[in-house]
């Protein structure tokens, strides 16, 4: 089949309630920074805040919070304003978008081996690579920090979910799997 692509993109259904549940999420976390106050002594965990030490760190922790909501709420609103695809594979490789550490294009001659794993909630789609380093070196420093230990732990630096797009995974990896057959 020439000409044969695959597109995957996120529901915009899934984006949207992401959005309101982290923005709900911050809402609450934002009362508690301004909620949380001494307390008397009483239970465990009220002996913690009992002291203006407690107070603080709990008040600093909820902020930290109400931050990583806000920041993941913008990646998601980004994500629902500019819908491009987070996976595109077709007879000269395939384009990962997917996630903070995507790599953007790979040829097909720089794949040695594609197959799936499934963990506790899901189910991954790992791409072996014949050269990663190169692809390493795409990443920013984070997210080559943590495919360099993804890789120590024996996963592959390109790794994909397809949560919240409604697409099969078991179809997709074999519709992969063709298309890299035909054309490595």
């Amino acid at each position: 089949m020439e000409n044969e692509k695959i597109v995957v993109s996120q529901k915009k259904s899934t984006l949207v309630i992401c959005i309101i549940s982290l923005a709900f999420a911050c809402v609450v976390m934002i009362f508690m920074i301004f909620n949380v106050e001494v307390g008397d002594g009483g239970a465990k965990t009220a002996r913690l805040l009992s002291t203006p030490f407690g107070v603080a760190a709990a008040k600093v922790f909820f902020a930290v919070c109400a931050v990583a909501c806000v920041y993941s709420a913008v990646i998601f609103i980004k994500r629902l304003a500019n819908p491009k695809p987070l996976i595109v594979v077709d007879e000269s490789g395939f384009t990962d978008n997917s996630n903070s550490s995507s790599v953007g294009f790979v040829p097909w001659r720089d794949v040695k081996r594609i197959y799936m794993i499934t963990m506790k909630h899901g189910k991954l789609i790992q791409v072996e690579l014949a050269y990663p380093e190169e692809y390493l070196n795409r990443m920013g420093g984070l997210a080559r920090k943590a495919a360099e230990l993804n890789m120590k732990l024996g996963y592959q630096p390109i790794s994909f979910s397809l949560n919240g797009t409604g697409k099969n995974p078991d179809k997709f990896l074999a519709d992969m799997i063709s298309i890299w057959e035909r054309n490595k």
